[in-house]
């Protein structure tokens, strides 16, 4: 999932700005913090935290509701949103609201306090670039036949597969008659193997002849899909292995080449920024900030200043 987020930094500082601008003016001169007799006060902090990160929170801020301005315009649908906050809960197997904020803040460093506030921060902006970047591609038949032919070393066989690995036969052999008996291949993969893939299921993904080692690769490729293998003994243990798809024709790999010729044409996401801004009506009114969204080169007007 491709984010356009605030920085961590950057996104702390905007929330103590944000909440130490929303007390009365009078508290700025109030002590926070004494150390060895010494007052310090609100104010200070706050104008720390302006200057160190407020040019460029300030400007992220801005980029952010500029692009989420761009909604519409760019087709992104409820259902695509819903999508991404679906696969984003099921990576990190979340399931509530809470466990959700939890995740977000030890995971990312990002806080929230409402779905609505993560999916406009964090969820809509991604999906409106991508899809404006893409609004003008076209990719046909006769491109993707022709990419395939021209790239034909790209698109060889390949299986996919998942595996569990442990380091004696005796263990393999019992994880095997668990599965022969209808025991969950994923779910024994999670328990027993010691693989890095064990917390995906065992999940391994496509890969072509010669990646795997010798005895891996060739044991993988003379599988049917959702066929099983026997024990298969390498240097790295005892391997268990089931196929779950193959692909090897133009058809097989038409989607992955349409994505290929799709990102070729595909305008890059600070091109798509730099058009949304400049067509964006940014009214600053705060003398300060102005050279941040003037669209004058640096030193312009400065005659007119003498």
């Amino acid at each position: 999932m491709k984010k356009y987020i605030l920085t961590a930094v950057g996104l702390a500082a905007f929330t103590l700005l944000a909440a130490c601008n929303n007390e009365d003016t009078t508290a700025d001169d109030a002590p926070i913090v004494v150390v060895n007799g010494t007052e310090i006060t609100e104010g200070e902090l706050v104008s720390i935290l302006k200057s160190r990160y407020g040019d460029e929170t300030l400007s992220e801020l801005v980029e952010r509701q500029a692009i989420l301005g761009q909604q519409e315009n760019s087709g992104v649908t409820q259902e695509e949103i819903d999508e991404e906050l679906d696969y984003l809960k099921t990576n990190l197997q979340i399931e509530t609201d809470e466990e959700l904020f939890e995740a977000l803040e030890n995971n990312f460093n990002i806080h929230v306090t409402s779905v609505d506030q993560f999916i406009e921060g964090y969820i809509i902006p991604p999906l409106v670039i991508e899809a404006l970047a893409k609004k003008d591609v076209n990719v046909t038949d006769e491109d993707k036949q022709a990419y395939y032919e021209e790239n034909q070393e790209m698109y060889e066989e390949q299986v996919e597969a998942s595996h569990i690995l442990v380091t004696e036969e005796e263990e393999a052999e019992e994880i095997l008659e668990k599965i022969n008996a209808g025991e969950d291949f994923a779910e024994l993969a999670i328990e027993y193997s010691i693989d890095g893939s064990a917390s995906r299921g065992g999940e391994l993904g496509y890969f072509p002849r010669g990646q795997m080692v010798p005895e891996f690769s060739e044991a993988a490729f003379e599988l049917e899909i959702d066929e099983v293998s026997e024990i298969v003994q390498s240097e790295y243990g005892y391997h268990i292995i089931k196929v779950t798809g193959k692909k090897s024709t133009f058809e097989d790999f038409e989607e992955e080449i349409a994505a290929a010729l799709e990102a070729q044409q595909a305008k890059s996401g600070p091109e798509v920024l730099a058009e949304i801004l400049d067509e964006a009506d940014i009214d600053v009114r705060d003398s300060r900030y102005s050279d941040l969204f003037s669209n004058e080169a640096p030193g312009a007007g400065a005659d007119e200043e003498e």
